[in-house]
C-alpha cells in the first residue's frame, strides 16, 4: 500500500457521516462548536482534529472512532453492521454497569 494521507481519509469519512446524518457543513459545524471554514478544512483533509473535537464528532454521529479512519476499498465495510455491533456493546456495558453498581451496594450494605 502506498502513502496514506490520514487527514484526507478522516475528512472523507466525516463528510460521509455528515451527509448520512442529513447535515450541512454549517449544521455540523454548529453542533461541534467550530466555524464552517474549520469544518470545510477538516473535510478536505487540510487539518486534523484535536482529541476533544474527535470525541464530539463520534458522539454526534454515534459511531466508534475507528469508523472515521476506515479506508474505502481496502476491506469490506458495512457501517450498518458496525452500528449494530456498537449498540450491542453499549447495551452490554450498561447492563454490566448496573450489575456492578448493585454488587458494590451489596458490599457496602454488608459492612
Amino acid at each position: 500500500m502506498g502513502t496514506v494521507d490520514i487527514r484526507k481519509v478522516f475528512g472523507e469519512n466525516v463528510k460521509h457521516y455528515r451527509k448520512k446524518a442529513g447535515l450541512s457543513q454549517e449544521q455540523l459545524a454548529e453542533k461541534l462548536d467550530i466555524s464552517t471554514n474549520h469544518m470545510s478544512v477538516i473535510e478536505t483533509g487540510g487539518k486534523f482534529v484535536t482529541y476533544k473535537l474527535l470525541e464530539r464528532i463520534v458522539e454526534t454521529f454515534d459511531i466508534m472512532p475507528a469508523a472515521l479512519f476506515f479506508m474505502p476499498g481496502t476491506a469490506p465495510f458495512d457501517d450498518t453492521v458496525q452500528n449494530k455491533v456498537n449498540t450491542i456493546i453499549k447495551e452490554e456495558l450498561e447492563t454490566a454497569g448496573v450489575e456492578i453498581a448493585k454488587r458494590i451496594a451489596q458490599l457496602q450494605g454488608e459492612q
